[in-house]
Order: C-alpha cells, then sequence, then structure tokens
C-alpha cells in the first residue's frame, strides 16, 4: 500500500509549483531561496523605477515654476544689485507739413557719469559751477550723474549720448505745439492732446551694478537699456515752417496779439502765432511775465469791430439787395432815440465804397434793410459764437453771438451788431471762414490743423472735411472786390503788399475798457493774398493797438510779402 501523504500529492501545475517546496521534500530549501532572492531584486528594480520617476516628475514641476518665476526673480535680485539713471525719454516727433521736424530738431551731448577720479577731473573742466556742484553731490555719494555738455567729453567712467532737443533755440509755433510738465507727459497743445501717440514708456537708461552698501562697482561699465528714440515716428500739423517764420517775423514787433495763415480750399492752418511767446524748455522765466504769455490768442474771443462788415454784405447781397443800393453818409444816423456815428460825413455811397472807406453808417442802414434774420444766419452759417475744436483740449473759444430775438427787437443792438460791435466777441481763427468764404467762391472748409499721423517716415493724411457754402460765387466776387478797394486805395492801404496785390479790411474795435485813463481798443486786419485767384486768408490782431490800419495792416503786409518770397 502506498504511504498517505505521497497520494495526496497535487497534481495540477499551480500544485506542482508550491509542492516542489513542501516540508522535506529533497532541494525544497534551495529552490526557496533562489525564488526568494529573484522576488526581491524585482521589487527592488520596480521600487528604485518609481523612485526614479517620482524625483523626474517633481524635477520637470520644479523647471516649470522656475520659468514661471525665475524672470522676476531674476530682475529683483538685479534691482537690488543696481542702480538705474535716466538718460532721456525720447518722444515722437511733431512735424510740420513737409515732414520738417518742429520737436526734435536738434541734438546735445547727455552722459552718464560714473564715480571715478577721471571722470570728475574731466567735469570740473567742462561744467559751469552750478551744474558742477549738483553733479558732484551724486558722485561723492558714490552714486553716478546724468549731466548736459556742450562738447564731447571723454574720461574713465564717463559714457556719452547723443539725445534730442525737445524744442531748442528757436522753437516754433508753442503755443499750439504746448508743453511737458515734470513726467514727460504733455500738459498743454499738441503735445497734450496727443500724449498717447507721442510719449514713449521705455526711457534711454544706464543700469550700473553696486555693492552691498549701494556704491557703485568701480571698472564696470554700465548696460544700456532703451534708445534715443528717431525722427521717423510722430504727427505732422498743417503748419508750415517756412511760413510760420515768416509770419512771427512779421508779428515781432507787436507786444501783444495773434496771426493766423490758412489755405484757401483745404482749411489747413499754415501758420499760427500768439503773442508774447514764451519758451517750452523753460517755462519757470514766463510764469510772473506780464501779458499773460501762455495764452494762446489765436484762438481767444475778441472784440472784432469792422472786419465782421463782410458778413452783413454777404447776408444783404444773399437777401436779393443789390451792391448798387445807395445811401448818404453825414456822419451820424438816428436808430430809435439813439445817434450812431461814423468817422466821418462820407458822402453817397455804395456797397464797394462803404467797404473801401468803411462807412458806419452805410452798415447801419444795410443791416436794418436786411433783417435781423438773414444778418443772425449768415453769421451762424460761419461758424460763429460757436466752439471749435482743433484737436482734443484745443479750441477756438466760441465767443459771443447775440441772439437772434435781441437783434430782431432792438434796433440798436442790430446796428452795432452790423459794425462788429456790441456783444460780439470772435477769435481770430474763427474769422478765417468769413474770409475763406469770400476768397473761395463762397464756401469755406472749417480750420485744421493736423495733417496726419506719421510711421516710419510716411504720412498717413487725416480725413478732410468736406466745404460749407454759405454764399453764392457771385456774391463772393462782389465783396473780394470791394476789399481789393480797401487796400489799393481805402483804409487798408497800408497792408498793401509789394507784388500780387491783396484784398482786406481793417478795423479798430471799441472794447469799453479804460487802461491809464486812454479807451482800449482791439486792432485787426483781415484778408486774402493775392488779389487774383486767393491762395491764403490772413487775420492779424494787435491786442490794445493804436488802430487797424496803423497797427495790422503792416504786418499784413509783411506776411504778403513774405509768401511771395517763398
Amino acid at each position: 500500500m502506498k504511504n498517505r501523504r505521497e497520494s495526496k500529492k497535487p497534481q495540477n501545475a499551480a500544485g506542482r509549483r508550491w509542492w516542489k517546496f513542501w516540508p522535506g521534500r529533497d532541494g525544497a530549501e534551495e529552490e526557496g531561496g533562489r525564488e526568494e532572492r529573484a522576488f526581491r531584486r524585482r521589487l527592488q528594480r520596480r521600487t528604485a523605477g518609481c523612485f526614479f520617476l517620482i524625483a523626474a516628475l517633481l524635477f520637470v514641476s520644479s523647471m516649470r515654476l522656475l520659468a514661471l518665476s525665475g524672470g522676476e526673480n531674476a530682475e529683483a535680485a538685479r534691482e537690488q544689485n543696481s542702480i538705474r539713471v535716466e538718460i532721456t525719454r525720447p518722444r515722437g516727433t511733431i512735424f510740420d507739413a513737409n515732414l520738417e521736424p518742429l520737436t526734435n530738431r536738434t541734438t546735445h551731448y547727455r552722459a552718464a557719469v560714473a564715480p571715478t577720479p577721471q571722470a570728475i577731473i574731466a567735469l570740473r573742466e567742462a561744467l559751469p559751477e552750478d551744474q558742477l556742484e549738483a553733479a558732484l553731490d551724486r558722485l561723492e555719494q558714490q552714486k553716478p550723474a546724468v549731466v548736459d555738455l556742450e562738447e564731447p567729453v571723454y574720461a574713465q567712467g564717463i559714457t556719452l549720448f547723443s539725445v534730442f532737443d525737445r524744442y531748442g533755440e528757436g522753437a516754433q509755433a508753442v503755443h499750439l505745439l504746448g508743453y511737458l510738465d515734470g513726467s514727460g507727459h504733455g500738459a498743454s497743445g499738441i503735445e497734450k492732446a496727443y500724449d498717447q501717440l507721442l510719449y514713449t514708456e521705455t526711457p534711454l537708461s544706464a543700469v550700473y551694478t553696486i555693492d552691498a552698501g549701494g556704491n557703485v562697482l568701480p571698472g564696470v561699465e554700465p548696460e544700456i537699456e532703451g534708445t534715443a528714440g528717431s525722427l521717423g515716428d510722430g504727427l505732422a500739423l498743417t503748419i508750415d515752417s517756412r511760413i510760420q517764420a515768416v509770419t512771427e517775423k512779421a508779428m515781432s514787433n507787436l507786444t501783444a496779439g495773434a496771426a493766423v495763415v490758412m489755405e484757401v480750399g483745404t482749411g489747413k492752418v499754415r501758420a499760427m502765432c500768439s503773442l508774447p511767446g514764451f519758451s517750452p524748455d523753460n517755462l519757470a522765466d514766463s510764469l510772473e511775465a506780464d501779458n499773460a504769455p501762455f495764452i494762446n490768442r489765436a484762438l481767444s474771443a475778441y472784440n472784432v469791430g469792422s472786419v465782421f462788415k463782410p458778413c452783413i454784405a454777404a447776408a444783404a447781397l444773399e437777401s436779393g439787395i443789390s451792391a448798387g443800393l445807395g445811401y448818404t453818409c453825414t456822419g451820424s444816423m438816428v436808430i430809435g432815440e439813439r445817434a450812431f456815428h461814423c468817422m466821418s460825413a462820407h458822402g453817397p455811397m455804395t456797397l464797394l465804397s462803404a467797404l473801401e472807406k468803411s462807412c458806419n453808417t452805410y452798415f447801419y442802414n444795410l443791416a436794418l434793410q436786411t433783417g435781423a434774420e438773414a444778418v443772425y444766419n449768415m453769421a451762424k452759417s460761419l461758424g460763429f459764437g460757436q466752439s471749435h475744436t482743433l484737436a482734443d483740449g484745443i479750441a477756438a473759444d466760441a465767443g459771443s453771438l447775440p441772439g437772434l430775438a435781441v437783434l430782431a427787437e432792438q434796433p440798436a443792438a442790430l446796428a452795432n451788431f452790423a459794425i462788429g460791435q456790441g456783444d460780439l466777441l470772435l477769435s481770430p481763427l474763427a474769422l478765417c471762414s468769413l474770409y475763406e468764404a469770400v476768397a473761395r467762391d463762397g464756401a469755406y472748409y472749417a480750420p485744421t490743423v493736423v495733417e496726419g499721423r506719421v510711421t516710419a517716415g510716411k504720412l498717413e493724411p487725416a480725413e478732410v472735411p468736406a466745404p460749407t457754402r454759405v454764399m453764392s460765387r457771385q456774391t463772393a466776387a462782389t465783396i473780394r472786390e470791394g476789399l481789393v478797394r480797401v487796400v489799393q486805395s481805402g483804409t487798408g492801404a497800408a497792408g498793401a503788399p509789394a507784388a500780387g496785390g491783396a484784398g482786406g479790411k481793417t478795423a479798430t474795435a471799441e472794447t469799453g475798457w479804460i487802461k491809464d485813463g486812454r479807451p482800449v481798443v482791439q486792432a485787426w486786419f483781415a484778408g486774402f493774398y493775392p488779389a487774383e485767384d486767393p491762395q491764403y486768408v490772413i487775420v492779424v490782431l494787435g491786442e490794445d493797438g493804436v488802430s487797424g490800419g496803423a497797427t495790422c495792416a503792416p504786418v499784413f503786409k509783411g506776411i504778403c510779402d513774405g509768401l511771395a518770397g517763398l
């Protein structure tokens, strides 16, 4: 009989595997040891694999976090170990209509100076005392300084740059351009209106490495960040720098006033001058100056006087009144219970002769014949009494236009309106619309000062507004003829140019003010040049002047003669 234990021997494969290790079986312990060692080796390999996989994942995650925060940390560490000085903050260029720069026209030397003995010695020879003292205060503290130099200076520790002068000597059209605040942003004029376009966020800077005490490390050159800017980008104005120069020269004998030169047929302002002027590079010198130099008088409203008479003439002609309408000037005229006077008893007058001699009584009568509604509507259609925006924050004063009800119900108010007196106030820029309509067959373009944006030296023109017709060609031609007579043989003879002829009108507007015991008047000359096929409208204001003929006519002539020479 077989042994009972042997009869229980398992027959399946799994049984055969564990049966080999059954106690008492030959070689079971040796087999079991080999299998256990193999199992342990497999377990070790799997454990090591898992460890390296987890380590790799942690490494990748760390690298991703470092990539996200490393730049900021590195920059922070760099800032802690360096000191930055701003050399200049470049700003987009403002150009004239021919892409000649009105800003950034010239350059000068500016130096970043490290506190080295060689640099200090060189600066002592190059800088005036006040600038030297300010620079030495920084350098003695082992801090870098920034100085302006007339000539280049070379020494260890001095890094030279050529930077733009924002305005420089002889800056033109400063009231229109405006000026900057202490942070380099536009504070007035075009600089403010287009600050977003012209301002540069990143300045040109020199970055110096410093030690733990905050002192500049000797012998280590600064790292330069940013650029000094270029002339290629910015904004172009309608101003023509040549015409601006002519206008400013002609205005130089006036103490206070304004002049505007507008191109006929486009409404583009080619010159705008206001006096007194100021230096945008040195505003402090003008802060306490007399006559409010920061006011742009070209955009400010004044009493206008007889330069308004062409508006009354246009209203009358458009209403069907003939230019041959006669009236005899006796030197005065009673309207209601009040006497209105003329400069003299002119005798028989027609529209053309009344313009030539500036006969007040003729225009009193003409306004009464035409009616309040017609003269009011003509003035309104020319934009009078309305503010005209040239750019964001730059607008001509609305002035004052008497209401239709006042003119209709008060004959005295209508009489004053007929000669540009009473409550009527207009700016030099506003008057340009009237004279452009007369010069260009009855239509005018609203004044503009922006030619377009400049990118990489190329102009992207701004949209040109559509013209507004306010009178017929025949009406405009008739008034032009009368204004030419004013300059040829009338009250504006002092404004006659050397060649080409012109048309225009003088005015000596009463203000009602008394200064030093004398009445204050605003002197004017408004007209067009040349007489045939006019190209330009010119309006000149002499604030607190003598008369239109004496104060402003010579300025008008000077501008015309200058235009002829271009």
